[in-house]
Parts: structure tokens; sequence; C-alpha cells
């Protein structure tokens, strides 16, 4: 089974844990590159079913790297489900009812006696939490259930041929295939030998028009571990969890996306179908081919595969999201751990393709866009203040976010002057604008960036599927590099003063129990 990238890993640990890596100077744009002419080839192919396609023919070597982009993630989950996504990613890497089994007909039956089972062990658990019940025989039972579902887990066992999905991939060529659930999206990528493009839609397109919930609950096991080595382990994730909760009271950015313990250990593989069936429609699908290919030919073999997945029904509904109402006041959370003094502070702001995102993500890079952006040079290298600081956008970028800090003090250091240094700075972003060629600099690096990434075909892949469903326009890569261009010292200043105020923001810490201690005495 892949591993793939969460909210928290893919965004916090790229963006806060490697702090280092983004410190370094960012080198130059390549002098040929023309940021404005980048997506030419770029064609759009739209299937009857509601799906979109952006195709990329290049001929940088005879590979093509194949992306398929959900507009499904932790945002679409409910409490109670939380994690729900991520283990119908899993899912989706156990094959269907033609891959990954010897016999399904009788694989199938010995599923559905194992999920009457499974659901029966969380009507047992919901009658342990209330105190009126004979506990006794209420355990007797779930032991016994517990016991039926180990049984029929070894016989649906049987059936399955392990990792054949991934197995197919790995004989003809297929490289890097994983797949990464975030707060706003379930992303599937591969690259193979551009001749076998044909094999790679039907792979794909099988896997999302008929996934089976096999090996559903062992795998539930292995995600349980995930988190508990991932997250309940980590200092820096449990203060990223605790800061969005504090943070969003009505978004569901408020979860992790790896789900809470209790919620994990009680899903179903009810709920992972039935999430399935609701949000993995064909319209909320963006995929990607980039490589060695021939554009009217790819269109076909598109429409002869994934058009055969049905369009969402008239009568489906998605559960609507909940805006997050403004805050009215400062927000504070503390955690007493044995563990490295850090802060993280986050003020909401909105998400792209709002103008005020552009420019949040500009400001950024002017704060702490390197060892020569503004706060390295002042909080870092000047004042000694900070070992580490960094702003980024989190926890997703589908819905309203936060312009978020993290930040690291050095030496004696404590954390309340680091905030004071910090908040002192914010506030001159507000009272001042920020210079011309502070600003220019920015710039650069966010061009850089952008052309770095569109260097292989995968990562142009990538980009293409992310910036298309971000910005609801498969040039929205393009125009956003445009867009950069207007913003003005100005925009930034006004930014600072509308969004990066006090009563806007959440501040959650990381303090040793012995200062939590401390912070207590009158």
């Amino acid at each position: 089974m892949k591993t793939n990238s969460r909210a928290i890993l893919t965004l916090l640990l790229a963006l806060v844990l490697a702090i280092p890596a983004a410190a370094a100077p960012a080198p130059e744009p390549p002098a040929e590159a023309q940021p404005y002419e980048l997506l030419a080839e770029l064609e759009v192919v739209r299937l009857d079913n509601g799906m979109t396609f952006l195709l990329y023919p290049t001929r940088r070597a005879p590979i093509v790297s194949g992306v398929i982009r959900y507009d499904v993630g932790g945002k679409d989950e409910k409490p109670g489900q939380t994690g729900i996504a991520h283990m119908f990613e899993h899912m989706a890497f156990k094959g269907s009812s033609r891959i990954g089994t010897r016999d399904y007909a009788a694989e199938r039956e010995v599923l559905d006696r194992l999920e009457a089972e499974a659901l029966r062990l969380n009507e047992l658990r919901r009658r342990l939490d209330r105190p009126d019940h004979d506990r006794e025989q209420l355990e007797a039972e779930l032991a016994a259930t517990l016991q039926r579902l180990a049984e029929l887990q070894a016989e649906a066992g049987q059936y399955v041929v392990s990792n054949e999905f991934d197995e197919i991939y790995n004989r003809e060529g297929g490289t890097g295939m994983n797949a990464m659930t975030s707060a706003d999206a379930t992303t599937y990528f591969i690259s193979l030998p551009a001749n076998r493009l044909e094999l790679w839609a039907r792979m794909e397109s099988e896997r999302l028009l008929d996934p089976v919930m096999r090996e559903f609950y062992s795998e539930r096991s292995v995600v349980q571990e995930e988190r508990r080595m991932r997250r309940d382990n980590s200092p820096v994730s449990q203060l990223w969890d605790l800061t969005l909760a504090v943070a969003f009271q009505a978004s569901p950015y408020a979860y992790p996306v790896i789900g809470w313990e209790d919620d994990i250990a009680r899903l179903t593989a009810t709920e992972a179908r039935e999430f399935y069936r609701t949000h993995y429609t064909p319209d909320r699908a963006v995929g990607v081919i980039v490589g060695d290919i021939d554009v009217d030919q790819t269109a076909q073999l598109l429409r002869d595969t994934f058009g055969r997945i049905p369009p969402r029904p008239d009568d489906l509904i998605l559960p609507r999201i909940p805006s997050e109402p403004p805050q009215n006041g400062l927000r504070r959370a503390q955690l007493a751990l044995d563990a490295q003094p850090t802060l993280l502070m986050g003020w909401h702001k909105p998400s792209a393709p709002h103008p005020d995102d552009l420019r949040a993500e500009l400001l950024m890079q002017v704060v702490s866009g390197g060892r020569s952006a503004r706060w390295f040079e002042k909080l870092v290298k000047q004042q000694r203040l900070a070992a580490d600081v960094s702003a980024f956008s989190g926890p997703g970028e589908a819905l309203d976010n936060l312009f978020m800090i993290y930040a690291t003090p050095a030496g004696d250091t404590t954390l309340d002057q680091l905030e004071a240094a910090i908040l002192a700075e914010v506030a001159q972003l507000a009272a001042e604008p920020v210079t011309e060629a502070e600003i220019e600099r920015a710039r650069k690096m966010l061009r850089a960036d952008a052309i770095r990434g569109l260097e292989t075909n995968m990562g142009m892949a990538l980009q293409l599927a992310s910036a298309a469903q971000i910005g609801g326009d498969p040039f929205y890569l393009e125009e956003r590099l445009r867009q950069l261009e207007r913003v003005t010292p100005a925009e930034l200043q006004q930014f600072a003063a509308q969004y990066l105020v006090e009563r806007n923001l959440t501040i959650a810490r990381i303090a040793p129990p012995a200062a939590e201690q401390a912070s207590l005495q009158p």
C-alpha cells in the first residue's frame, strides 16, 4: 500500500519543518523562460460526464505522467467520520471486482458478512458508551463479534491477490505511483513509458469506476498506527491540530485530515463506499497528462475509458460546507510538552482565486522567503530572537484559510519575547508599505518556483491539476503569474491592515511543563 501525503505532512512538514531548506536563496529563473507563455501547448478536453482533462504534449522523454485530482478531501467530511477521505484513498489501491481478486463473487459474499459484523461491533460500542446497560454481557458480545470479524477477515483474505494493482504497473515500467489526501483534494499519480498510456487510462478509470472496499479493516489498523506514529508522537503535529481546532469553529478545516483517533477506530466500509458514491463524481475530477502524447488520440482514449464513468446523478446533492464566521477576538491555546518551544500564529483570510490570496502569498515571500527576506534578516540574524521563522498559507486552499507564521525561539529567548517581536513586525506591515526592492525580489522568487515546478512532466502535471481546481480555470497557473506582476506595495499594506489584526488572530504555543506552570503563578 502506498503511503500518502496528508494535509499536515504536505503542508506543515513541507512548509514548516523544512524551514532550513526554504531559507536558502532561490535561484533565478532560466533566462530563456517565458512566464507568460508557459501553457502555450495546453489542450483542454471535457468529457460528456463532466470530467476535465488537461493535455500537455512534450518530447522531453518517451514517458508520460498522469495525475487525477479529485476535489474531495478533509473539507468534505463530517463530525464522526473524520479521516474517511484518507481511508477511501487507501481503498483505491486495493483494486476492483476484476483486479485484486481470485473470485470476486465468493469474495463479495464474505465481505458482506464481514461488514454486517463490523456494523454490529460499532453498535455494541455505542451501547457500551451508555451507562444503562449490562456491561458484562455487552463485553462478552463484543469479544465474540471481534472473533468473528477476525475469522471473516482471514476468510476474505483467501480471495485477495495482494498488491495486484501495484504489480501490474510495476511490470509495465510504472514509477512513482502514489496518492495524497489533503484538506482540499485527493490526488493519484504515476509516470509510465509513453507506449503504456492506454494501460494508465484503463487502470485509473477502472479503480474510479469500480472500487472494492477490500481489506478495509486491516487497512484501518494501518492508518491508526500511522496516526500514532506521525501525529500523536509529533509535538509540532499536535500543535498544528490544536491551532486549527481553535482557529476554526464551523469550517471543516478544524479537523485533522488523517482523522481523530476515535473516528478512525469506528469507520466502516459502508461509510467509505457511501463517501465515494457521494463525492467521487466525474465533474469533481481534473485529469492531467504531460509527456510524449498525440493529443487527438489521447482525447479519444480518454472518452473510451474515463467516459464510462457515469455522470453525477441529477438527484445527488452535495452536503453544504459551512462557512467560517468572522472571528471577533484573539484566541489562545498552549500545549505543555517537554519539547522544543514553538509558536504558531494564524489570521483568517480569503483563499484563491480571491486577489487577497495572491497578495498574502507575495507578502509571505517578502517577510520569510529566504535568507535575505525581511524577518530572517531582523529576527534571526540581527536580533537573534528566532532560530526559525516562516510564513505560509494553510491548512488548505479551497476554503477561506489562514495566513500562518511558524517560529521557534533562539538561545534564551522566551516565547513571550518572540511573540512580541513578531507582532511588532506584523504591525509594521500595516503601518508602512514594503519597498519596491522587496516586492520585486519576492516576485522573482515566486516566478522561479513556478518555473522550476514545470521542469519535469510530473511536476507540471501536479501543478496544473492543483491550479485548475483552485482557480476554477485550466490556465489559472499562468493567470496567477500575470496577476503577480500587478500587485503593488500599497495593496500589501492594505492586506496587512485588513487581515493581520488582533481580533482575527489565533496564537498557539508549545511550552515545556515547567514554563507552563510558571505562567500560572500569580
